[in-house]
């Protein structure tokens, strides 16, 4: 949201929680009508990859091409970072620096410290690219026989949903979830999820 557009507190974003697809399609075009930047779906895509990743807002609305898109980006950010750190604050942010830097909104967190990041253990599976399948087998490195027989499993300490509690007001804040969610191309409600 434009700076001149904000009330005193707001962040510059607005979430909506749309009750059916065709909702979200409509919140959607009308973000994009004053032509601001925005994010759908599951990986959250930002609306300035659409183009070039050849997909629209109601596309992105599927899981799996939500899923497609994300790999793509994430392994452009991975190739050209070098790093998975480097990769994952480029997913967040598009550059390599900024997902990297503390955030006073997030109780002083990085991105990637957020997502399980942890500098300590740099030993994470990463998957491979079609180029890896072209790469002659002299130039792989061998993997060690004392290594660990799985990929490390990093889970969040806790998950941020809301507003954090340093800038909330006195009044507790209100979280409202959704009355169903839209999963391929049938709505399940929440009621029968619990089942």
């Amino acid at each position: 949201m434009p700076k001149p557009e904000r009330k005193p507190g707001d962040k510059g974003f607005i979430t909506h929680m749309p009750k059916s697809k065709e909702d979200a399609v409509s919140i959607t075009n009308q973000i994009e009508a004053k032509g601001r930047r925005y994010s759908v779906g599951l990986m959250q895509i930002t609306s300035t990859n659409f183009k070039r990743y050849g997909v629209t807002a109601t596309d992105l609305f599927n899981p799996c091409i939500n899923l497609s898109v994300y790999e793509k980006i994430i392994t452009d950010c991975y190739q050209r970072g070098g790093t998975l750190k480097r990769a994952l604050s480029c997913y967040y942010s598009g550059n390599f620096s900024t997902g990297q830097q503390q955030e006073p909104a997030f109780s002083k967190t990085s991105y990637v410290q957020r997502i399980g990041y942890s500098p300590a253990d740099t030993r994470y599976a990463v998957p491979g690219t079609r180029d890896d399948i072209a790469t002659p087998a002299a130039t792989l490195k061998a993997t060690p026989v004392d290594a660990p027989p799985r990929p490390r499993v990093v889970w969040p300490g806790a998950i941020v949903r809301g507003v954090p509690a340093q800038l909330r007001q006195k009044k507790a804040a209100t979280v409202y979830y959704p009355a169903q969610v839209v999963r391929g191309n049938r709505d399940v409600t929440t009621k029968e999820e619990e089942k």
